[in-house]
């Protein structure tokens, strides 16, 4: 939904709207919900300055229309068709919004529809999933269904409007745009919440709002289609008319950065500019320094994380009216970093869950591969870079081996060696120590032994299973009495309260069973009554 050539701003109103569908799986707080209620806004002010720069381009063919109508003509009435295939989908979704608004705050007919932030029922999910999805169990045959046929058409009869040279292209992008292929069987969208279908997958179960939103969004995504299909015919009217005074050898390079082993790709072109006549060039309203037909854009980087920015480039052309080419960009601004391992605490302990994060740096998640050797490791993804390791058999040392994926090219990034070790014993405790002088009526109080995990790095839980009793006093026979879990029985306490000061109580052959499944056997507890 976010990938190939779609453009930053759309990329960044995509994923606005996957990170608050995806917080649908927890509980839906108010905060949540007008956080949709924001987000519609949002895509509803994108939508109208899209209608503005529509607008622009209609006034651009205008003016060349009267410059050239000969030549204008055959793209601009191209133009008007693709205009009304966006207006007319974008009406009948509205009527939808409308409909399902008027359904969750059971309006009459006649009483006007309110705005996404004045809906009094915006957790209401019955509704639109009813109208959405209707009773079908995978969600087909209702108005999700009618609206991936209307998108359907729309992508190949907007497409139909351009000329055979550009079809291939802007059918692509739009492939991607709107993407309505059912989710991967294998996703987590499908294993999990069983949304196997596009319909499903996007409008089942959302409250009104979170629907309200995606319609929003879908309808942002029509108009961006508009806005590709305008400029591409607006572009092809003087596609030929731009004249040039000189060249310059120039090279463009998606990354500076390369791994040994891996290739460098860049783009070497000549770039043809008029001497006399530089371009303009503006970010933000403010005019670039051009040389050699070149903009200077020098900024420092502040703050972490995307950056987004863009202008226009304004070419004067013959008639000495300009032709606009808006242009978006982006980087990305991180603090410095190192990755420091302590090998000497790189253990994995057999039979219980270790967490391991796993990354290379300048390869996306998705494109990072391990294999494990030794101690019977395995490894498994949980989400990102994080990943559970667990160990089955005792050995002197387990590796785990990082591979980056390259254009298909597989290269090994790097090893990292564990040592395998089994969890320690716990240490058995009575009343919170391990033997020594105590209070006979504090010794009674104790319900039993507690196995603690001292100076350990995982917060884990042994459970003693069994242990025996003994009790030694001058003059007295011993006792000796057993439990078969980790409670003190009435007897033993009965047995202490008969105890004088000096007597001695003993807890041994104290065993344990560990998470890991194995059994142990723990040091005694021992005290003298005082």
């Amino acid at each position: 939904m976010s990938g190939g050539n779609i453009s930053p701003r759309q990329k960044m109103i995509n994923m606005m709207y996957l990170v608050l569908t995806a917080l649908l799986a927890l509980n839906i707080s108010k905060e949540i919900i007008n956080a949709f209620v924001t987000v519609n806004s949002s895509l509803e002010t994108t939508n109208k300055n899209t209608d503005i720069k529509n607008s622009m381009s209609f006034a651009s063919f205008e003016k060349s229309m009267q410059n050239d109508p000969v030549k204008t003509k055959p793209h601009f009435d191209r133009a008007k068709i693709a205009q009304k295939l966006s207006d007319d989908l974008v009406k009948s979704i509205d009527k939808l919004k409308d409909a399902l608004i008027a359904k969750s705050e059971k309006l009459q007919p006649g009483q006007p529809i309110p705005k996404a932030e004045n809906i009094k029922n915006k957790e209401d999910f019955d509704h639109p999933t009813t109208i959405m999805c209707g009773k079908s169990h995978d969600g087909k045959g209702a108005e999700a269904t009618k609206l991936k046929d209307q998108l359907l058409k729309y992508k190949k009869d907007i497409v139909a409007t351009l000329e055979a040279k550009d079809q291939a292209e802007i059918s692509k992008r739009l492939d991607e745009i709107f993407n309505t292929s059912d989710p991967d069987p294998k996703s987590e969208i499908v294993t999990k919440d069983n949304k196997r279908t596009w319909e499903m997958a996007t409008f089942y179960h959302n409250p009104v709002v979170a629907t309200v939103a995606m319609l929003s969004k879908i309808q942002s995504d029509i108009k961006n289609a508009e806005s590709e299909v305008l400029n591409k015919l607006l572009t092809n009217i003087n596609a030929t008319d731009l004249k040039f005074s000189d060249v310059i050898a120039k090279v463009v390079a998606p990354t500076s950065y390369v791994l040994t082993g891996q290739q460098y790709k860049a783009d070497v072109f000549l770039a043809a500019y008029n001497k006399t006549a530089d371009p303009e060039i503006y970010i933000g309203g403010s005019k670039l320094n051009v040389e050699e037909g070149m903009g200077k854009y020098v900024v420092t980087a502040q703050g972490e994380g995307l950056k987004k920015w863009g202008g226009v480039i304004k070419v004067k052309k013959p008639d000495n009216t300009y032709s606009e080419y808006p242009f978006d960009a982006e980087y990305i601004t991180a603090k410095p970093a190192a990755v420091i391992s302590p090998t000497k605490m790189n253990v994995i302990y057999i039979g219980i869950d270790n967490p391991v994060s796993i990354s290379v740096p300048g390869v996306p998640n998705d494109k990072v591969s391990v294999s494990t050797e030794g101690g019977g490791l395995s490894l498994k993804k949980v989400t990102g870079e994080q990943y559970i390791a667990r160990a089955t058999t005792q050995a002197q040392d387990a590796k785990i081996t990082c591979i980056g994926d390259f254009d298909g090219k597989k290269i090994t990034m790097g090893a990292q060696t564990f040592r395998v070790k089994t969890v320690p014993n716990p240490i058995a405790k009575v009343g919170g120590v391990t033997g020594g002088p105590m209070q006979k009526s504090t010794l009674m109080a104790q319900p039993g032994i507690t196995p603690v995990m001292e100076n350990f790095e995982f917060e884990l839980f042994f459970k003693i299973t069994k242990f025996t009793f003994s009790m030694y006093g001058k003059g007295k026979d011993p006792i000796d009495l057993s439990s078969s879990s980790n409670q003190i029985t009435q007897q033993m306490k009965d047995a202490m309260a008969r105890g004088k000061a000096g007597d001695k109580v003993y807890f041994e052959n104290i065993y344990a069973t560990g998470p890991d499944g194995s059994t142990r056997k723990l040091a005694p507890v021992n005290f003298v009554i005082q």
